[in-house]
């Protein structure tokens, strides 16, 4: 190489060291002067993009002289004009009676159209206040650094976390937790479209599953929340849901084998611009598309009218008017993030259901899909867009009076119990995909107390979930078997060769409703257990008696010896599951025990006491139910 052609080089190398060192120096300033936020800011505003709402909703008081409204309505074609001119919250088909936010203007409207209506006052005291909400949030934001005593969440609402909080949260057990969870980025927000990526969100779920557990089946489980933002009840749960199967795993035996053998995907913000908007204190529940022709704070689609199944099927099911808060969209799926959810569904689960209307889904479908909305205290089972009998009908409605069984739900299909919707994500995974699918309507209320939340709807609700992990290999086969409760050995731990007592409960009669609204229950016929692995994957079993010497009632006290004489010293999981008359194997509950080297010293274990079977109560059902139209 020649003297010129080596300064050549030393010259362009000074030149592009020269220009790196340019570019730091320009981004730390942009950085320290908040140069990019305001170059962000302008093209925003040149695009005619605003990802924050202009209309303060503390100064626009939008809640001035509105009434929380309960409406008498004659027919169906009654009930179908206060949908396309108001905004339902819900309906008591059986009294002929809808529950609506209702403006100065409306109230003259229905009074001019001769809808007796009456203000619920208690719900209207209840109204998010937008100015409480807006002074919270600034307090809590003063400062450089972060207060010791702010709690987070939305304020006024501290036990929801905000968007930016559940991002943070789950990206942090997804770092935490490496080999159970991924944090997968699945598509975006309409601002991040729009606005090619300056504002808006990713949409994201957090999938569950243990990494090394590979080879085999594993059942499916998604579960979706706040399509509707206002609806504050609904994300929370999911993280929750999430938090404690990972906080479970290695702990309790249960938690830990549905993530052994499930994949859980927990997608806690289909709709995160929206959410933005109701931390601000706006009662959104549409999406954040400015582009339909409908001026703020009307604009914007209903994400469960969207979907692409069946979109705009059915004579007041969705609205075509822009600025209705049902409104469908222009076209089906025409949202990103209808397109997003719609997409990974795809991707998760199988097409297991035919072309037809009338396809029935094999019994042996593996997958369940949940959308998470509120209020109402209930789980619908397709079809949500008619009452007409879907193919799948006896183990949709079995399976979900075996979700509502813990929290008390009212397991129906939507027409009958409240009113019918089309476009909606759960009928799109059963109708397209032909997994078991509901919709959850949790709660009474859309800004749910925190006390109410945290003592009425958390702890009920996941353990409907756990029921859903437990089923979702198989739904429409393991719903039909009964449940095994109140497990437990004596002694928990014992030398090779000691034997180990196994008590439980096999239970045939935990299913949500009354009367005709009940699942029949049969008498328990079978137990068993297995060792490590479950029933689906061994054939190694060892048998459990009823513990009053004969099976013939719906719930039994089940009895049975693990012989440890060919165990190794080692943690083991141990699989106990139970048969019904009718020959239905229900999904097993598992507990852990340990075997120990030959003269170690055990702790003493007390021998558990039976749990006595309680006999099961009917729960009735109040005829004013809410009933949320979806």
């Amino acid at each position: 190489m020649t003297e010129s052609r080596t300064k050549t080089i030393a010259k362009s190398g000074g030149w592009i060291l020269a220009l790196y060192l340019l570019g730091a120096l320009v981004f730390v300033a942009a950085q320290r002067y908040g140069l990019l936020k305001l170059a962000q800011k302008t093209l925003l505003n040149v695009s005619a993009i605003n990802p924050v709402p202009d209309a303060d909703p503390c100064a626009q008081d939008q809640f001035a002289g509105a009434i929380v409204a309960r409406i008498d309505y004659r027919d169906d074609d009654a009930l179908h004009a206060l949908f396309e001119e108001l905004d339902v919250w819900h309906v008591e088909s059986e009294q002929r009676a809808a529950v609506a936010l209702v403006s100065p203007a409306e109230q003259v409207w229905l009074a001019g159209e001769q809808y007796p209506f009456a203000e619920e006052v208690e719900m209207t005291a209840a109204l998010p206040d937008p100015c409480a909400i807006q002074a919270q949030a600034g307090e809590s934001g003063e400062g450089d650094e972060s207060d010791e005593n702010d709690e987070g969440g939305i304020p006024g609402y501290a036990c929801y976390r905000t968007v930016e909080e559940t991002f943070s949260d789950l990206a942090a057990l997804a770092e935490a937790y490496p080999g159970l969870a991924e944090w997968d980025d699945i598509g975006n927000s309409w601002y991040k479209v729009r606005s090619l990526g300056l504002a808006g969100y990713d949409i994201v779920s957090l999938v569950l599953t243990n990494k090394e557990k590979t080879g085999i089946e594993k059942g499916e489980l998604v579960v979706t929340a706040a399509a509707h933002p206002r609806e504050l009840t609904t994300a929370e749960l999911a993280i929750r849901f999430a938090e404690k199967l990972l906080a479970g795993y290695g702990k309790d035996a249960d938690l830990t084998w549905l993530l052994d053998y499930n994949r859980i995907h927990v997608i806690p913000l289909v709709n995160p611009d929206g959410r933005t908007w109701v931390e601000l204190g706006h009662l959104w529940r549409k999406n954040t598309n400015g582009t339909n022709g409908c001026e703020f704070p009307r604009n914007g689609v209903d994400l469960n009218r969207n979907g692409s199944f069946l979109w705009n099927h059915c004579e007041g099911c969705s609205s075509g008017d822009v600025c209705s808060v049902f409104y469908r969209g222009q076209k089906a799926a025409s949202e990103p993030e209808t397109r997003a959810i719609e997409n990974y569904l795809r991707a998760a689960f199988e097409d297991q259901r035919g072309e037809g209307y009338n396809d029935a889904a094999p019994q042996d479908t593996n997958g369940i899909f949940i959308s998470l909305h509120s209020y109402g205290r209930l789980i619908l089972y397709p079809w949500e867009h008619s009452s007409y009998p879907s193919p799948n009908l006896d183990g949709l409605r079995r399976l979900g009076r075996k979700l509502g069984y813990a929290p008390g739900y009212r397991v129906c299909n939507p027409e009958l119990c409240m009113y019918r919707f089309d476009g909606s994500t759960t009928d799109f995974a059963y109708g397209t995909l032909g997994v078991a699918s509901y919709t959850y309507e949790l709660g009474t209320a859309f800004f749910q107390s925190c006390s109410y939340f945290e003592e009425a709807v958390v702890e009920q609700n996941l353990s409907s979930l756990v029921y859903a992990a437990k089923a979702a290999r198989r739904p429409y086969q393991l719903a039909a078997g009964p449940d095994v409760t109140n497990v437990s050995a004596a002694p928990t731990w014992a030398e090779p060769g000691s034997p180990i007592t196994l008590t439980a409960t096999a239970d045939d009669t935990r299913s949500a409703g009354s009367g005709a609204d009940k699942e029949p229950s049969q008498h328990i016929s079978a137990a068993r257990f297995s060792i490590e692995a479950p029933s689906w994957i061994t054939s190694t079993f060892g048998t459990l008696q009823a513990a009053d010497g004969a099976f013939d009632a719906s719930a039994e006290l089940l009895t049975g010896t693990l012989d440890t004489t060919d165990l190794q010293p080692g943690t083991y999981t141990v699989f106990i599951e139970a048969q019904d008359a009718d020959g239905s194997w229900g999904p097993p509950t598992a507990l852990f025990l340990e075997v120990v080297g030959s003269g170690v010293e055990l702790t003493p274990t007390p021998t558990p006491r039976p749990t006595p079977i309680p006999t099961p109560i009917s729960t009735p059902y109040t005829l004013y139910l809410p009933n949320v139209r979806r």
